[in-house]
């Protein structure tokens, strides 16, 4: 039996914490150093990490069991009370990342930029902004969770 899933739990344990240690005492949310360690130690930096099906399952259960923390711990009353701030925040956290990628993109894939610009590139331009707009809502929760704001009226205004 193989059991390289345990030195994968253990090196992302102790990278997650020793960096959100790190990222708290900067008076950042330690959902950054978890960030961190993962850039790091991914293959985008030193390559230790891969993403596997392992990796891959334990990330989906992670998320499912902090969305349903952040579940338990609403308050529906405050809920209801930001409805109109939340659909504001809502509207613009897709507005402004889907405008601002477009744009981005739109810049890059210009004549100026890219020599083969066809009739796809405005497709590939919104589906940039289209990405851009998937924000993760763990992030926001784990944040919220660690200031202490989860349950006050801007918090259930961010998650709407």
């Amino acid at each position: 039996m193989d059991y390289s899933f345990l030195l994968y739990v253990a090196i992302i344990l102790l990278s997650t914490k020793v960096l959100g240690l790190i990222t708290r005492r900067f008076k950042m949310p330690q959902v950054v150093g978890a960030l961190l360690a993962g850039l790091i130690l991914g293959p985008a930096v030193l390559n230790i990490l891969h993403e596997d099906i392992f990796i891959t399952q334990v990330s989906e259960l992670g998320v499912i069991v902090l969305m349903f923390t952040a579940g338990m711990e609403t308050d529906i009353k405050e809920l209801k009370k930001s409805g109109k701030a939340s659909f504001v925040i809502a509207l613009l956290g897709v507005i402004v990342p889907l405008a601002g990628g477009f744009l981005v993109a739109h810049f890059f894939n210009s004549p100026e930029f890219s020599e083969g610009a066809t009739a796809s590139t405005l497709l590939q331009n919104i589906f940039i902004g289209i990405i851009l707009t998937a924000t993760s809502v763990s992030i926001s929760v784990e944040t919220l969770k660690e200031m202490g704001k989860l349950n006050t009226r801007a918090g259930n205004a961010i998650l709407g």
